[in-house]
């Protein structure tokens, strides 16, 4: 049966990916159900690479457990096994091809989120998880202000390689405080103040490359050190994050001005707005070309990160060339500098997440197994894809009230936030994955 307005006692066993995506089991305690595509099957599936009678559910009121018929296999977390159990919100079993999780619904026109209904709403509509009450982002700001020796920045950097990527059982699965990425934007921000003033004071041309430079990277740079804080299992190296965001950046470009070539219609037809189609389709190409086969990076935190870093480089280049741009067309050093503020301002609420949106979604699929080009058919992952191009056609069309600072939009400020709201909802999804892995003793993990 489909859930609509269930009970807060009762469990539901639900698949969110597959031929079987949107099929709700409302689970009795102590009661068996047979699964399966024929007709002798307690709930019939639809999915075509499930038996007959594929596999037996018994809920103890607590935990699924599942077991299969004939030897048929299903996938735990990835793992392929025949017996289990599943844990409330955390474990996910492949079906076929089909992915189910077991949850436990919250009372309807009730929510125990920060933001009530309408986010609770946005959070189903986006198919992501509510944000837990234990979230709270004056604790994960919280260390910002701590006073840092040089060493400390040094040992800070030092993490991602082969000798300092910390095993399974050490990660901490709980919410990251970052806090080198305000260090990082500080010291970018001081250097651009520096390099504007021997403009302004010195009238010294010179300097205005530099300038360009540093406004484009600035904020943008800091908020991908942001991300690779919160990349909790920390198996990614500053180098190798570095090196994808010019290379990511440069390659989603190409691949953006490639398809702009060819779909000029798209132009013609949607403006402005014809961008956000083309251009998060190349920035997530880019994120699957050079990372999707790199199978030390499996977590859903490693996605998140890989579309940052793409993200970051095509929002640091577009911002430097419409600087370029400015000061070619006005001749005046002042328009570009405003145009490269208000880009950077804006930076942590565009092509930074939306591309780290779209790149978590393909890897909270993808998870231990190897990439398969059928996931991007998926519907868990369309929607937050499609959602993100919405977003980035939003921001481009030609409609909105700007606000008294730097002529920045509103409409661009709402699409920020709601695109952080996806985002730290799928920090939280990647951190309740490591304890998964963490709870089955690495078991995924070996198998993959």
């Amino acid at each position: 049966m489909h859930s609509q307005s269930l009970p807060p006692e009762l469990f539901t066993f639900s698949c969110y990916a597959g031929p079987d995506a949107g099929k709700t089991l409302v689970l009795t305690p102590h009661h068996r159900l047979l699964l399966g595509s024929g007709g002798q099957s307690s709930y019939q599936l639809a999915d075509p690479y499930v038996a007959d009678q594929h596999l037996h559910l018994f809920f103890d009121g607590s935990r699924l457990h599942f077991r299969t018929i004939d030897n048929q296999y299903v996938r735990l977390n990835s793992a392929p096994v025949m017996t289990g159990e599943m844990d409330v919100g955390t474990d996910s079993l492949q079906i076929g091809s089909s992915l189910w999780r077991l949850a436990k619904p919250s009372p309807p026109h009730t929510s125990d989120s920060h933001f009530g209904e309408p986010y609770q709403r946005f959070s189903t509509f986006a198919n992501v998880e509510q944000l837990d009450n234990d979230f709270s982002l004056k604790t994960i700001f919280s260390r910002i202000g701590e006073k840092r020796s040089d060493d400390d920045i040094e040992n800070a950097f030092t993490v991602g390689t082969r000798d300092t990527t910390p095993p399974l059982a050490s990660i901490a699965a709980t919410w990251p405080q970052p806090w080198l990425f305000g260090r990082i934007a500080s010291a970018s921000l001081l250097v651009f103040w520096g390099l504007y003033i021997g403009v302004a004071q010195f009238n010294n041309i010179i300097v205005i490359p530099g300038l360009l430079f540093i406004g484009a990277f600035a904020v943008p740079f800091a908020c991908l050190i942001f991300f690779w804080e919160m990349n909790a299992p920390q198996n990614v190296s500053l180098y190798q994050t570095v090196k994808l965001l010019f290379t990511g950046g440069i390659l989603s470009i190409l691949i953006s001005l490639l398809f702009f070539s060819n779909v000029s219609f798209l132009s013609s037809w949607l403006g402005a707005s014809s961008a956000g189609i083309v251009e998060e389709s190349g920035k997530l190409l880019t994120v699957l070309a050079l990372m999707r086969n790199k199978r030390k990076y499996p977590w859903i935190l490693n996605g998140l990160l890989f579309g940052a870093a793409v993200g970051t480089g095509f929002a640091a280049f577009e911002s430097a060339g419409y600087a370029f741009v400015a000061l070619l067309e006005y001749g005046s050093i002042d328009v570009a500098l405003a145009n490269i503020v208000a880009r950077g301002i804006m930076a942590p609420f565009a092509h930074i997440i939306w591309t780290a949106i779209t790149a978590a979604a393909v890897w909270r699929l993808k998870g231990f197994g190897p990439f398969r080009w059928e996931l991007l058919q998926e519907k868990s992952f369309i929607r937050l894809f499609v959602l993100v191009m919405f977003m980035h056609m939003l921001w481009n069309a030609d409609f909105g009230l700007a606000l008294p600072i730097f002529g920045i939009e509103f409409k661009h400020i709402l699409i920020g936030l709601l695109g952080w709201t996806i985002v730290l909802s799928l920090v939280q999804e990647g951190l309740n994955q490591i304890k998964k892995a963490q709870k089955d003793g690495g078991r995924t993990l070996v198998t993959y």
